[in-house]
């Protein structure tokens, strides 16, 4: 039996306390160990002293005797019996006897229990490893004196297995088998220990921590943690009644020592391996995941890994899926195969390692908008100003989703359908810009001018921003090159930095700005900032700018209108004081800023996907929050559009300029011939020969480009934005801005789309067959429209109900009209009781900054006693509607009620 540190002090301290002064006792311990030299007990210091034979002993007590026995004494450690030794030398030591060790005896003294458990006495080996484990710290003393059972096992476990807890369970042991040197632990112990070690773990730790001790048996220890991730593929419910997942079960037992693993066992044992996994994040656990993926191939079910949220193999797999269905459907889009694509895209953004992939997951989310997209019914063009309505409202969320398309994916077969996807859509889009541009030539010839939203750039000046800064000082942000895709993305989150954006209060929509022809900077800014159509740079645009006579109007003397440029902006690496100053003067009304970063962009490397956010772009942030700070109204425009590269051809006709030449001989079906009216040329002949697709270019390969007649190119955004809390005279909150196909969560299906499967067919060694741009795609035919859905009847049975009466009674004042409360209760049963404030707001046709208030009325209305029918997650943005508990509250509708 070794003999601890801990046990001696344990030893020592007894005979303390039965007698204080005593001078010298021995323990017997049978090899010489790395003790301290000393021991301090009680204020006393006592000597230890290795003795092997009586007269080293007689040695020891001679020395400690010439020393003051008050204050220090000796501990013999000696393998010496008592009858071994001469009675002369045990009448000099405590007790006249060499103290032989006995287990729970010494155990109490180290719990300073008085008792312990009787259970305790089938474990013949656990006084010694008790003892042994004091040496790595003093126990924590016992409550009540009392050792019990629980206690006992803790600190074994905890002090030579290193798990944390009396009865672990599996994900417990999942955790241990994670370790190094795991399997050293156990073998560290005796036989008889180590045998009722595994025989409490595996009662403690159930039915799944049988199967992971079955792995240490079968010196597997290291596989138990990725053979549970395996176990959530061979035992997934979406798995059963296959047969190789079957055989796979009964393979997986020479794993586990060859025990029985039943539909129970491997399913808790799977539960219990994701939970370590998420707890101990992706990166760590990556190798275990890359190890489960290697046993599956090993069980022969390696094309089953789609079923798993965790693995790697389970994403490549699903992404695979969602490609075959993003195929398909861009080759015929149908209710069907949107329900496909539904499906796979929600499989595919469940996967845990999307959460650390944000692009990827945000090209899934896009892509899956645009299958929604091609199944809308292609627009036709009547006349401009619809058509630039269209192009903000729809047609610039579709460019924004499709250029996130951009670059592919990993997975071949995905980069495939993106591709696929993106070509059908540059299809559908070339059949709306050539009648764009067609009334475009004719607006254009007819003395264009404001038009309902519809207002040219040469007017912004004159028509928005002096009207504005007759009430409140303005900043007019011209972002040169801004289409409105970007600006949308760009703004998408203005209320978190403080901006609400407004829109005419008689038209209760966004205005849209429209470039001059052809829609290049010297052209369309020039015009824009001078208020009139014109040809110049920047001294012309300055001098413009600062003597347009309806912002002289509104301007002191002394302080007129200022123009900043480029140049102008940056002071090293933030906003120039003259910028800081003239924005935070009250004097001076209104200020113009210049800012190119989209412009510049266009001309740059190509191999960069730039993400449009505020953050990315120096100086915006800084010149908006000082804006911000002086309560200024600022408007943003831009002077022109652009495309972004996609695929275009170049076409030659000795044109310099991207998409736009002189002259008159639009002779390619790709040109169009376009004169007078707004159309602005250095010669003064103001004819010039534009692009009008998005398939083609004069100059060379960049990211983007301009100069055409393309409703990206032509159409600029002309947003007015104003600080939260502010008012500003014939305006009004501006409403949702996205259409309803941008809605995630997926949109419910139709009752006529197929049901889709939960375990999707995935045709081997093929990829997909489907051909892109059949001409179905593009017929210009009205697709037909299901009529608008009814309230459901419960609705009405909540309205008319006695409980609902007493909740609208109680809400007094703030009580929503029944009209709005059945309004908000159809728009959310229709999307299955779940949307995004956005998306609620756009329904209910309200800005979404208004849409608080009516939320919170409505919550109290229908959370009777705090119930949650209505939840709203803050974080994630949406509204929740828990119809079923709605029923049940308000005691309408039953188990066949519509949801």
């Amino acid at each position: 039996m070794s003999l601890s540190t801990p046990q001696i002090a344990a030893q020592l301290e007894r005979v303390l306390a039965s007698d204080p002064s005593t001078v010298a006792l021995a323990i017997r311990a049978r090899a010489r160990q790395p003790w301290p030299e000393t021991l301090n007990q009680r204020g006393r210091q006592f000597a230890l002293r290795w003795c092997e034979s009586s007269l080293a002993i007689r040695e020891a007590l001679c020395d400690v005797e010439q020393h003051d026995t008050a204050t220090a004494g000796l501990v013999v450690l000696t393998p010496l019996a008592t009858h071994e030794i001469a009675e002369d030398i045990a009448a000099r030591l405590a007790r006249a006897r060499v103290f032989q060790p006995e287990g729970w005896d010494i155990v109490r003294q180290l719990f300073q229990a008085k008792e312990t458990d009787a259970r305790l006495g089938r474990f013949a080996w656990m006084p010694q490893c008790l003892i042994d484990g004091a040496a790595q710290g003093p126990y924590p003393p016992v409550a009540n004196g009392f050792l019990g059972l629980e206690t006992a096992w803790q600190e074994v476990l905890q002090r030579f297995l290193r798990i944390p807890a009396a009865r672990p369970d599996a994900v417990s042991l999942l955790t241990w088998s994670m370790t190094t040197g795991a399997d050293a632990t156990l073998d560290q112990l005796p036989a008889a220990a180590r045998a009722d070690v595994m025989r409490w773990l595996s009662e403690a730790a159930g039915s799944a921590g049988e199967m992971v001790l079955g792995c240490v048996e079968a010196g597997r220890t290291a596989d138990a943690l990725p053979l549970g991730l395996v176990c959530g593929v061979v035992f997934a419910p979406e798995g059963e009644g296959q047969a190789a997942l079957g055989q796979a079960a009964i393979r997986l037992e020479r794993f586990v020592n060859d025990k029985h693993i039943g539909v129970p066992e491997g399913r808790a044992w799977a539960r219990a391996a994701e939970q370590v996994v998420r707890a101990a994040g992706l990166e760590t656990a990556r190798a275990t995941l890359d190890r489960a993926d290697a046993l599956l191939r090993d069980l022969r079910v390696a094309e089953f890994a789609h079923l798993s949220d965790l693995l790697p193999a389970a994403l490549d797999q699903r992404m695979q899926d969602f490609a075959l269905a993003l195929s398909a459907h861009v080759a015929e889009p149908t209710e069907a195969n949107l329900a496909q694509v539904e499906l796979q895209a929600d499989r595919v953004l469940r996967h845990t390692l999307m959460a650390a992939q944000p692009p990827r997951a945000e090209r899934v989310g896009m892509a899956r908008r645009l299958a929604r997209w091609l199944l809308t019914a292609p627009r036709s063009v009547a006349a401009l100003p619809s058509a630039v309505a269209w192009q903000s409202d729809e047609g610039a969320f579709v460019d924004w989703a499709r250029f996130r398309l951009l670059g592919g994916d990993e997975i071949p077969e995905l980069s495939q359908a993106y591709g696929a996807c993106r070509e059908a859509l540059i299809a559908r889009r070339n059949k709306f810009a050539k009648p764009f541009a067609q009334a475009l030539i004719e607006w254009n010839a007819n003395k264009p001018s404001i038009d309902g939203r519809l207002v040219p750039v040469e007017s912004v000046v004159e028509h928005v921003v002096a009207p504005i800064a007759a009430a409140h000082p303005t900043l007019l942000l011209v972002m040169d090159g801004l289409s409105i895709s970007i600006f949308r993305e760009l703004f998408a989150r203005s209320a978190s930095h403080g901006w609400a954006e407004m829109v005419p209060s008689d038209l209760g929509q966004p205005l849209v700005g429209v470039a001059a022809l052809p829609t290049v900077t010297e052209v369309s800014r020039t015009s824009l900032l001078c208020g009139r159509l014109t040809l110049g740079a920047a001294a012309q645009e300055r001098s413009g700018f600062a003597s347009h006579a309806a912002l002289l109007a509104h301007s002191r003397a002394g302080a007129p209108p200022r123009l900043f440029h480029k140049g102008d902006l940056a002071d090293a690496t933030n906003l120039a004081p003259e910028v800081r100053a003239a924005i935070a003067d009250p004097h001076q009304r209104v200020i113009g800023v210049v800012y190119n970063a989209v412009d510049d962009h266009l001309s740059g490397p190509d191999q960069l996907h730039q993400r449009w956010t505020l953050e990315d772009l120096r100086l915006l942030l800084p010149l908006l929050r000082e804006a911000r700070e002086a309560r200024r109204v600022v408007v943003i425009t831009a002077d022109h559009g652009h495309l972004l590269e996609d695929g275009t051809t170049q076409v030659s006709h000795g044109s310099e300029s991207d998409r736009w030449r002189p002259g008159t001989d639009s002779r390619a079906p790709h040109e169009v011939t376009v004169s007078g009216g707004r159309v602005v040329t250095s010669d003064g002949s103001n004819t010039v020969v534009c692009l009008w697709g998005e398939s083609t270019r004069y100059g060379g390969r960049k990211n983007g480009y301009h100069g055409g007649l393309s409703p990206q190119e032509v159409t600029v955004p002309l947003a007015v934005m104003v600080p939260l809390g502010m008012n500003l005279p014939g305006w009004t909150p501006a409403p949702p801005a996205q259409p309803e196909w941008w809605e995630l969560p997926p949109i419910p299906k139709s009752k006529e789309a197929k049901p889709a499967l939960a375990q999707p067919v995935r045709p081997a060694g093929r990829k997909p067959t489907a051909q892109v741009g059949q001409p179905q795609l593009f017929e210009e035919t009205e697709l037909p429209t299901a009529p608008a859905p009814a309230a459901p009847d419960w609705i009405s049975a909540l309205l008319s109900g006695t409980i609902y009466a007493s909740q609208r009674q109680l809400a007094a004042r703030v009580a929503l009209p029944d009209e709005k409360m059945r309004a908000l209760l159809t728009a959310l049963s229709e999307r299955g009781g779940k949307l995004s404030r956005a998306a609620l707001a756009q329904r209910l046709s309200l800005p979404e900054i208004r849409l608080g208030g009516m939320l919170s009325a409505v919550r109290r209305m229908l959370n009777v006693d705090q119930a949650p029918v209505l939840v709203i997650d803050e974080a994630a943005g949406t509204v929740e509607l828990n119809i079923a508990l709605l029923h049940q509250q308000f005691r309408v509708g039953g188990p066949g009620s519509q949801r």
